[in-house]
């Protein structure tokens, strides 16, 4: 039982003490990056070099290559295709009538084709007392 004690005892302050050399003792070899007055992120961004410099052709590459007016490139743009005119109100109106009619006339088809009957509408009874 003694020895548990100071078992406990001593591994309080070696703990203690092993905590402090290993906080203080790299200290001095270890230090932080000094901060670099490079102002905003925005400036880093434009001032960060992320091309490589493309070195010069060696003469047999520039001897071998074709003109560069001979070459057939391919556009990647195109010309812009004809658009429809923007529609007027009237005409957008128009249109969504059309199609208001034709759901409502599918609509009809598939009842009609599923066997479904529509209820009759109730009529509302009032008593008389």
């Amino acid at each position: 039982m003694k020895r548990k004690r100071l078992l406990h005892l001593y591994a309080q302050p070696v703990t203690l003490v092993a905590l402090a050399a290993i906080c203080v003792g790299p200290g001095p070899l270890v230090h932080a990056q000094e901060a670099k007055p490079s102002g905003s992120p925005l400036d880093t961004l434009i001032h960060t070099k992320i091309w490589a410099d493309v070195p010069e052709a060696k003469d047999f590459v520039r001897e071998t290559r074709p003109p560069p007016d001979s070459l057939p490139y391919q556009p990647v743009t195109g010309t812009d295709p004809e658009r429809p005119k923007l529609r007027s109100k009237a005409e957008l109106e128009a249109l969504e009538n059309e199609l208001e009619r034709a759901g409502s006339r599918n609509d009809r088809k598939a009842g009609k084709r599923a066997g479904i009957k529509k209820p009759a509408p109730a009529t509302k009874t009032v008593k008389h007392e």
